[in-house]
């Protein structure tokens, strides 16, 4: 149910998002008597001339799709929290919900998704603020990367040759593309640790600023990093493998069946959004593995906190 809620919230938030693509389409391709079919013809002839108008509409549908991403990603956080609480917590069931053919009397079930959101909403403002300090790295390291790939390639050029010292700038532009990921899943770790905080700190009635939150989750991370990097590595990097899969069917089946309508049409929106369903639950098994590397950390410092004097 987690994973469906999060599935939903972003096809409803993908609606809203390509709402003002959609009105500047039909503005400017309405009475056609192809419609937007002539976007899609080999050449790209017509969207060129399309995107080529000296009018605003370019501008500001950008401006306002860029804010809108902004914005969803952020309200996106409540829906992530709960579905990472779902994955942290569990309650017991009661003897009338427990099946005796399969399960012991006291079973533990999935949290109800009332709990799981108030989880979510209790750590939206730590997971906003690791959402904003995740670009802020990712934008630097990537940055940084661009600048000393393009010095590299300028030192080696005469001594390497154009080929040979643009093939080393791509090497360079890797290595800091691997470093943001690794980063990336650093934050992943500190999502998780901050999720858990909340709802452990819910049942014993505590509760702290966000950005204390925050500051912990991080601290677990790094934490944990240091014990289990290589393993949450590879734990990501294999989900991440077929994430990008999921993303070239999807890329192929529309080369296949753009620009068309009817079964068409609607066999393409029933592709993409079985791709946007298998990332979302790879990104729930990967939160999953990410809950189970920081949960031990947690747990072995709250225990030193609780034999401290």
């Amino acid at each position: 149910m987690a994973v469906a809620t999060m599935f939903v919230a972003e096809l409803a938030w993908a609606f809203v998002v390509a709402t003002p693509v959609h009105e500047w389409v039909r503005r400017a391709w309405g009475s056609h008597p192809d419609g937007d079919k002539v976007l899609f013809m080999p050449g790209g002839r017509d969207l060129l001339m399309w995107l080529g108008q000296e009018d605003a509409g370019l501008s500001m549908t950008a401006r306002t799709t860029v804010v809108l991403l902004v914005v969803g990603a952020v309200l996106l956080q409540l829906p992530f929290g709960a579905l990472v609480a779902s994955l942290a917590f569990g309650r017991e069931a009661a003897a009338s919900e427990a099946d005796d053919a399969v399960a012991p009397p006291r079973a533990t079930r999935s949290l109800r998704m009332a709990t799981a959101w108030r989880i979510g909403v209790g750590a939206w403002l730590p997971l906003a603020a690791l959402l904003a300090f995740s670009a802020l790295v990712t934008v630097i390291v990537l940055s940084l990367g661009g600048i000393l790939a393009s010095l590299v390639e300028h030192s080696l050029t005469a001594s390497l040759g154009d080929a040979r010292s643009f093939t080393v700038r791509l090497v360079v532009l890797a290595l800091f593309a691997a470093l943001a990921a690794v980063l990336g899943v650093i934050v992943d770790l500190a999502r998780a640790a901050a999720v858990r905080e909340v709802g452990v700190a819910g049942t014993t009635g505590a509760s702290s600023p966000g950005w204390s939150t925050m500051l912990r989750g991080l601290r677990t991370a790094m934490t944990t990093a240091r014990r289990s990097l290589g393993r949450a590595t590879l734990g990501w990097t294999g989900r991440a493998v077929v994430g990008v899969a999921l993303i070239a069917i999807g890329y192929v089946a529309a080369n296949a069946l753009g620009g068309r309508g009817g079964a068409a049409l609607t066999g393409l929106f029933v592709i993409h959004q079985a791709v946007v369903l298998g990332r979302v639950a790879l990104r729930a098994s990967w939160m999953a593995r990410a809950l189970a590397l920081v949960a031990p950390v947690q747990d072995e410092r709250e225990a030193k906190r609780a034999a401290a004097p």
